[in-house]
């Protein structure tokens, strides 16, 4: 249970690694509290999981961990994510062994179990269903127990006498106990036919595997051919995998298991993969499965291997005292210093001697490796929770400078919807951050977390837009945009990407805004849109998108202003009146209703009849300057009106002390900030004032730190915010795709130092 109102909106609006679903995440934009150096550790285990976004480590016989903890699974009694080690409550002495589940975790101390984290299904075995942030015995394991793993939602531990018992999710017969229903156990249930020998246990996402006797048995899911018994059928007991084959006097030492596939390392020093292999993760130099055959042989390691470690879709070994990863690669887990797969077996960078553990998550790695006598920890990956534990966060609450704009900016592009930002400097368009279609215009698909120069244009620029996955720019009377082209929102009559500039529109463009997938554009005092169209965000009587410009029919009088949120878009009229058209499920449109537009003519927004000079779309709210005050309307949920509430509202509502000075509006997916007499307020969902990890609602505006004079514009995208101050642009917020444009990455490419230690432990599997 949550008890303040804090913890629970801090659970509901946790970012994720989906960040590409538009649905509400949030901002942060407040103050961060001082890091408290944490001193040298000495780890005797570090342990992450294939599909976890958290670690933990052996400490002097104590548990720390660090990372994601959404479901307490950090143990230390809250539910507020970790940047750097911190201790588990109530586990100082007697650990000899940690294991890290999808989003549990457990340990052995003093021989018994106690687990921690989820237990919707059972995972933590301590007979209950209730999630637990501080750590609670295992039914029936208080003692004799020598080894143990954790899969996604399920643990499993071998027993002094060689037996096995497995508890939690049982969808695919996991648990191993024969149940044909697969029934959940939240209590410690016997692995049927083996009764002795279990030495060596793996637990992955929905299978498990274990050593008994040097051979391997497996049970669960087989659907890749994950169990490697002849078949790609489920068993929900053990069966014998076909490791070794015809080879005689060998043996299996070790084993770990990913997602979907389980490596060994055999008794001669070679190793052995078999399951899942769609990223290369089997090592042998394909991306085909082994759908029920044999395993295959790693390539290229003859011998030597001592350690073996499964992520999600990547793997990683000990080979000669030399750490060696390989398979999907897409956050850097391989750590070779760029983000391209392997199919093969590649050295990690600087990490050639002295490695003497390894593990892997489904999107980071770590090892211990022995540099100077000292043993130290080691991370490479993602670190969007602080799971790689350098005690930094992909968010920034006070804003940063963007690198290299530290003069002559002019504008800002704001977005509710993009993971990038852009800017006008010195008559050019830059633009930083999520690359994943082209949408910085650099002629690449390369995100950058620095500022980039959009190709072609270095002059003339005037004003920029960022969609969901696209830019336009103003330059010199045309419209020109680059990115995804899906809907034709690029409106060069195709549906085909562009990684540079095309044209849009030739000549008389003064303003231009971008939805999800749809730009309008003012154009000789009208508008114009293209693209997407479902819910009539061209405003031109159809629900039919068009590929190239259509004029916007039923505005009133002439436009100054004009501005899109993720599917409606508002334009301020030269009388001050205010006309909305597409989205309206929150009232957005700001006419009374929760009504779309689709094939209807805009709409004029209630309530405001002169006055109005500015406007902005947020996610599914919008706000406007009125008369030198905020007004907004539409989405309230998370505080984004600034009336004090978290409610809707169909008509505009006086923003909270903002009645007057105000000179620039932006908005991005859950707040909104304006500029008032030179200085940043904000309101809306943001991390603390505490700088904990925390999120609140600040229903009405609050001082932005460092902005407290002097900026001149405003600019966002769905989760973060920028200011120019003196024609220097600074930005705080989200950092997942480099947005910040400090230069900053969530992607570690190669080893970062953590801790210092003599034995690491990381193994488990949440699914992103």
């Amino acid at each position: 249970m949550r008890t303040t109102i804090l913890q629970s909106v801090s659970r509901q609006f946790r970012p994720t690694h989906a960040v590409s679903c538009f649905v509400f995440m949030l901002l942060l934009l407040t103050l961060q509290s001082l890091a408290q150096a944490t001193p040298a550790l000495v780890a005797q285990q570090i342990s992450v999981g294939g599909q976890s976004r958290h670690a933990c480590a052996i400490v002097n016989g104590g548990a720390l961990c660090w990372g994601y903890n959404y479901d307490g699974q950090l143990g230390d009694g809250g539910f507020l994510d970790r940047t750097q080690p911190g201790p588990v409550y109530g586990l100082q002495t007697g650990v000899t062994a940690i294991v890290v589940g999808g989003y549990h975790t457990c340990a052995i101390v003093n021989g018994g179990v106690k687990c921690w984290g989820r237990n919707p299904d059972g995972e933590l075995g301590n007979g209950g269903v209730d999630d637990s942030a501080i750590p609670v015995p295992v039914q029936g394991l208080t003692s004799g127990v020598i080894a143990i793993s954790a899969g996604l939602y399920h643990t499993c531990a071998i027993l002094s006498g060689g037996t096995v018992r497995c508890w939690g999710w049982n969808s695919n017969g996991q648990l191993g106990n024969a149940t044909i229903n697969a029934t959940n156990s939240g209590a410690p249930t016997q692995v049927s036919n083996i009764a002795s020998g279990a030495t060596m246990i793996a637990s992955a996402g929905y299978h498990t595997c274990a050593i008994v006797s040097g051979a391997v048995q497996c049970w669960g899911y087989n659907v890749y051919g994950e169990l490697a018994n002849g078949s790609i059928i489920d068993s929900h007991v053990p069966v014998t995998a076909n490791v070794l084959g015809a080879a005689v006097g060998l043996t299996v030492s070790s084993i770990a298991s990913g997602l979907f596939h389980t490596c060994a390392i055999i008794s001669d020093g070679t190793m052995r993969c078999w399951g899942g292999n769609g990223n290369g993760e089997l090592g042998n130099n394909t991306v085909i499965a082994t759908n029920g055959g044999a395993a295959v042989t790693v390539s290229g390691i003859g011998s030597g291997t001592t350690a073996i470690a499964a992520g999600g879709y990547h793997t990683c070994a000990v080979v000669s005292g030399a750490a060696k990863c390989w398979g999907y690669n897409m956050f850097g887990q391989l750590g070779v210093g760029s983000l391209l797969d392997s199919h093969v077996p590649v050295a990690v960078s600087g990490l050639t001697t002295g490695v003497t553990s390894i593990t892997a998550s489904l999107s980071d790695s770590c090892a211990l490796v022995t540099i100077a006598g000292k043993s130290e920890e080691k991370c490479w990956g993602i670190n969007l929770d602080g799971e790689v534990g350098l005690g930094d966060q992909v968010y920034q609450v006070t804003p940063v400078a963007v690198s290299g704009l530290a003069s002559g900016a002019s504008a800002l592009a704001s977005s509710a919807v993009s993971l990038h930002n852009c800017a006008v400097v010195s008559g050019a368009a830059q633009c930083w951050g999520d690359n994943e279609t082209g949408e910085l215009g650099n002629g690449n698909i390369i995100d950058s977390s620095i500022p980039v120069a959009v190709s072609g244009l270095s002059s003339g620029v005037t004003g920029v837009a960022t969609g969901g996955y696209h830019s336009c720019a103003v330059v010199s009377g045309a419209a020109k945009c680059w990115g995804s082209n899906a809907n034709g929102q690029l409106g060069n009559g195709s549906t085909t990407g562009s990684t540079t500039p095309v044209t849009a529109i030739a000549s008389g463009v003064t303003a231009i805004t971008a939805g999800y997938a749809y730009t309008c554009a003012i154009v000789s005092g009208g508008v114009k849109c293209w693209g997407a169209n479902s819910n009539g965000e061209l405003g031109n009587g159809s629900i039919s998108e068009n590929h190239s410009p259509v004029a916007v029919s039923g505005l009133s009088a002439t436009v100054i202003a004009i501005s899109s949120g993720v599917a409606h878009t508002c334009a301020v009229l030269q009388t001050g009146k205010i006309q909305c058209w597409g989205y309206n499920s929150n009232g957005q449109l700001g006419n009374g209703t929760n009504v779309s537009t689709l094939a209807t003519p805009p709409v004029t927004v209630s309530g405001i009849s002169s006055g109005a000079t500015g406007i902005v779309g947020g996610g599914y709210h919008t706000c406007a300057i009125v008369s030198g005050g905020v007004q907004c309307w539409g989405d309230g949920f998370t505080g984004q009106l600034g009336n004090g509430g978290l409610v809707n509202s169909y008509t505009p509502v006086a923003t909270s002390g903002l009645s007057s000075g105000v000179t620039a509006i932006t908005a991005g997916g859950g707040f909104t900030c304006a500029v008032v007499s030179g200085a940043v307020k904000c309101w809306g969902a943001f991390y603390t004032l505490a700088g904990n990890g925390a999120i609140a609602l600040y229903t009405t505006p609050f001082a932005m730190p460092t902005l407290t004079s002097g900026v001149t514009a405003l600019g966002s995208s769905y989760s973060s915010a920028c200011g120019i101050v003196s024609g220097a642009v600074k930005c705080a917020g989200t950092d997942y795709f480099g947005e910040l444009g400090d230069g900053r990455s969530v992607y570690l490419t190669a080893p970062a130092f953590v801790v210092q230690g003599d034995r690491i432990f990381y193994d488990s599997l949440e699914g992103y």
